[in-house]
């Protein structure tokens, strides 16, 4: 927590992660929640477990939120840049073969 320099780019990640993912979402069609933490909440508007198992099957983890009563949605962790662009590439590809 005394690394300042270390936390300000934590949040700035965080922070572009959330952009990238909440503009992705309304590009598809989908709907992001607001959020101030390291991850974004993405409406699928449709079951969200064919979707979560079709992006494990292609190597991209997220978390369905069924349990958490949204069943129609995933939650999205922030990454990388690289990280965030091939989760964007895999999601395009999985919503168009649905």
């Amino acid at each position: 927590l005394n690394d300042h320099d270390f936390l300000q780019r934590s949040i700035s990640l965080a922070a572009a992660g959330r952009a990238f993912l909440t503009r992705l979402a309304g590009e598809l069609g989908l709907r992001a929640y607001a959020s101030g933490a390291n991850f974004v909440l993405i409406d699928l508007h449709r079951d969200s477990m064919p979707v979560y198992q079709e992006l494990l099957r292609r190597g991209v983890i997220v978390r369905p939120t069924a349990s958490f009563g949204f069943p129609t949605c995933i939650r999205v962790t922030c990454g990388l840049a690289w990280q965030n662009e091939r989760f964007a590439e895999a999601l395009r590809q999985v919503l168009v073969s649905d």
